[in-house]
């Protein structure tokens, strides 16, 4: 029966590949609805221990989920921006606005975090272009300590300060002043991140978010808020087309099923009929097909959980601004539930077509 499989499979391969490739877009698309609510809750939740109450306004195209890895791309904007806002009718609802600049740099054998700021903070020492603060983990990559000095690219820095503890996932940064890092990383006159605070409990967030925007051209501006009032919107509807999503796709998986079965049955009459003939049991047949159809079933499963994952970081970047992974724990049920359709879908046309006369399907009849 092995061998028999292997046949069908080896010279129907493009049919049972467009079956599979069909069950799996549609498998995808119903475990995106099945994430998307608790995978959003769970992305905003982390967002929001880094974000705060506050605001953060970045270049148009940002990708968050790197910007809070720490790994910074080549979006940037003007470093004047800080001003503009506070020029503009929005500013008046701006209490703390903060331009910094973010980047990576390999120095010496160290994966570094370039961090560029315009106003003094005391934590991080001066801010004079002379003086940089420094991680524990960058100073012992570089072997400093306070009070050594540091050349990077052409620009001379004195260690004012090794942070011990750093700020949390700072241990490879240093911290300098906005134009030390736009020499160094060659962006000159640019940002790529603008932090604002203040007090917005009586603002519609996500329209004072858009003023923002509209306030610096090619920038986003991401609050907790306002990502949680996507997904609240986007879950509606969700919610309002999830009935006709399941109806559409469980049709979907069964049609393909079904279709998959009676394409080996009509275009394997003859052949059914001489095993049938040669004293093959029925059963066996019965079971050759079940086995086939069960086995697409989990691959179309499987390949669909996998399709979901770019469909879905996709989904998420697009409408909410953030990653957004699916959840793994609704593998066993669409995989199971791949399986019963499978198995319901396929045996009754192989047990109709083998309770057939063997003479009529050798006739092709």
């Amino acid at each position: 029966m092995f061998m028999l499989m292997l046949k069908e499979i080896r010279h129907r391969w493009l049919i049972h590949s467009l079956v599979i490739l069909l069950m799996a877009f549609v498998i995808s698309i119903l475990v995106i609805q099945s994430s998307l609510n608790s995978s959003a809750e769970d992305r905003i939740k982390e967002l929001t221990h880094d974000l705060g109450k506050g605001m953060l306004v970045v270049p148009q195209g940002t990708d968050l989920e790197s910007f809070y890895s720490m790994k910074y791309g080549p979006e940037v904007m003007p470093d004047d921006y800080d001003v503009r806002i506070k020029q503009s009718p929005v500013g008046r609802h701006a209490g703390k606005i903060q331009p910094w600049l973010y980047g990576n740099l390999n120095f010496q054998g160290n994966d570094l975090i370039i961090v560029g700021r315009k106003v003094k903070n005391p934590r991080y020492g001066y801010t004079d272009s002379q003086s940089v603060a420094i991680g524990k983990g960058a100073a012992s990559g570089l072997g400093l300590k306070k009070g050594d000095a540091l050349d990077i690219r052409g620009n001379s820095f004195r260690v004012a300060r090794v942070l011990d503890p750093p700020p949390k996932g700072y241990d490879m940064a240093l911290f300098m002043p906005l134009g030390a890092a736009q020499n160094i990383l060659d962006k000159p006159g640019k940002i790529n991140a603008l932090n604002m605070g203040g007090c917005w409990c009586k603002l519609d967030v996500a329209g004072f978010a858009s003023e923002v925007e509209n306030t610096l051209p090619g920038t986003m501006a991401i609050t907790v808020d306002g990502m949680a009032k996507a997904q609240t919107q986007i879950n509606a509807i969700m919610e309002q087309y999830s009935t006709l999503l399941w109806i559409t796709g469980t049709v979907l998986v069964i049609g393909s099923i079904v279709f998959l079965i009676f394409y080996m049955l009509r275009k394997g009459e003859r052949e059914i009929g001489l095993l049938l003939s040669i004293g093959l049991s029925p059963g066996k047949i019965i079971l050759k097909n079940i086995t086939i159809a069960a086995l697409s079933s989990i691959l179309g499963a499987l390949l669909g959980h996998i399709l979901s994952v770019p469909f879905m970081a996709w989904f998420g970047k697009t409408f909410m601004r953030i990653g957004l992974i699916p959840s793994w724990d609704y593998l066993p049920h669409f995989v199971s539930a791949s399986l019963v359709i499978a198995l319901l879908a396929s045996s009754f046309p192989s047990w109709f077509v083998t309770r057939l006369d063997p003479t009529r399907l050798l006739r092709e009849e």
